[in-house]
């Protein structure tokens, strides 16, 4: 199967003996690599940098930890020890000793991998020095991808006032198995990634080799949400605007139709697949896609969703799998498969905020008009208007909501916008048996540092709580 980009491919059994078969071990990376095999050739490399973990373990619990999604009081009351559960409840610790949290131990396996690449194939007598680039500019990235996934997990939003001294993650930049590094600050975590992707994209190609592998239009991208994500702004719509000159294909969700209307649950007619979805810039997913299954969506997203929206179509239903009407009081989330992937409408996205934030309102609406007439009837679809930029701003905040649902993303932006004064508030889950609240300045939007990963080294400080 193909696209113009990408291709996909079947794991290799060497990339699985090195890097598929990492296990548990009492170190704190809590990783070992198992068999006799060790990397001496450029294809070896490559089949590493192809490893299916650097797309497939994005943390599916961040869609517990948004407010988008509503849990019946009886599932809850079935699951009250599960990390879901308390994920959806904002308690201040989702994990215990003896469990393994999702969004640390794959990242930092990624992490180790990339090193490995990192450290040893510019030694290489094999190979040309294509080869050897791209495979660097793949260690690159994924590396920066972790980082940039752990630090907005397990540390304060960036702020620039306070980046140099808040706690951060650790950084290991060598396949160190037996090291115990205390924590770095916020600030040099950030320095790191931005140095990986600015290396990344003078190194990768424009067409990647596969979908597991990268391309320069995803370092591009992936800068655009990183400089995001630290505030600055110009930065962030320079690099979306760099991305979007490559890539800008947007799926019109009028060109998709039910396979039986009354039994939404049979599937979708036209609905690409994640991996070869015309929006993608880079192929992200979790090994958790199912984590939405039976989950509502929020009284309060669908208050700004609303129903004529063909996100809201395509996605939430008021049926059963058998066709029956639902008894949940909101509609049941539809699809059973998340895409974690970066792409078009987000740097469109990125774009749009930025012209907001800096006063520019007609460009802002611009983008965000030729967005959604793509998510739209054309009987249902009006453009949206602002008088102000703080309107503007909301709008393209109430936009990113609505297209970034099930990528991971909503949960960045309630840590980002706590910092806001204009978007701070609390929230609060739409459950009526018991009150759920995760109030603004709150300590529990940094997660808790891995009970587990605690126990082994000592020198983690833990997060307040």
């Amino acid at each position: 199967m193909k696209t113009s980009n990408y291709i996909l491919m079947k794991p290799y059994s060497l990339l699985i003996l090195l890097a598929l078969s990492l296990t548990s071990c009492e170190k704190f990376l809590d990783v070992t690599p198992k068999g006799k095999f060790i990397p001496k050739y450029i294809k070896d490399y490559e089949e590493l940098a192809a490893n299916p973990s650097y797309s497939s373990n994005s943390n599916a619990l961040l869609e517990r930890l948004s407010d988008n999604t509503y849990l019946s009081d009886a599932r809850i009351l079935a699951s009250l020890t599960s990390n879901t559960t308390k994920a959806y409840k904002w308690l201040p610790e989702l994990y215990i000793e003896t469990e393994t949290d999702g969004g640390w131990d794959p990242m930092y396996n990624n992490i180790y991998n990339a090193n490995i690449i990192l450290q040893d194939v510019e030694k290489l007598e094999d190979g040309t020095e294509i080869q050897r680039k791209e495979v660097l500019g793949d260690a690159h990235f994924n590396r920066a991808y972790a980082y940039w996934s752990l630090i907005n997990i397990y540390a304060k939003d960036y702020e620039a006032a306070s980046a140099g001294t808040d706690f951060g993650v650790p950084l290991l930049t060598v396949p160190d198995l037996e090291a115990q590094p205390k924590r770095a600050t916020v600030a040099a975590v950030y320095d790191l990634i931005l140095k990986d992707l600015l290396l990344a994209k003078d190194q990768l190609p424009d067409v990647a080799r596969n979908v597991y592998r990268n391309n320069k239009t995803a370092a591009l991208a992936l800068l655009a949400r990183v400089y995001q994500s630290m505030d600055n702004y110009p930065e962030a719509k320079q690099y979306a605007n760099l991305a979007l000159q490559k890539k800008n294909t947007l799926l019109d969700f009028n060109t998709l139709s039910f396979k039986d209307p009354l039994k939404p649950y049979s599937g979708v007619n036209n609905l690409p697949v994640v991996y070869l979805h015309p929006e993608m810039i880079s192929y992200k997913v979790t090994s958790f896609g199912t984590i939405l299954t039976r989950s509502s969506i929020s009284p309060d997203f669908l208050s700004i969703l609303g129903t004529k929206d063909l996100r809201y179509v395509f996605s939430f239903t008021n049926f059963e799998t058998n066709g029956k009407p639902t008894t949940e009081p909101y509609p049941l989330y539809l699809n059973t498969e998340l895409s974690f992937n970066i792409g078009v409408p987000e740097m469109m996205l990125i774009v749009a905020e930025t012209e907001a934030r800096g006063g520019q309102i007609a460009p802002a609406l611009t983008l965000l008009n030729d967005l959604r007439k793509k998510r739209f009837k054309p009987a249902d679809y009006a453009d949206l208007t602002a008088a102000t930029a703080d309107e503007a701003l909301k709008l393209v905040i109430d936009e990113r909501r609505r297209e970034l649902f099930g990528k991971g993303l909503r949960w960045f932006d309630m840590r980002r916008l706590d910092n806001d004064s204009r978007f701070k508030r609390n929230y609060t889950r739409g459950n009526t048996t018991e009150t759920y609240q995760l109030l603004a300045g709150s300590k529990n939007f940094v997660q808790q540092i891995p009970p587990k990963v605690l126990l082994l080294n000592p020198n983690i400080e833990r997060n307040p709580r």
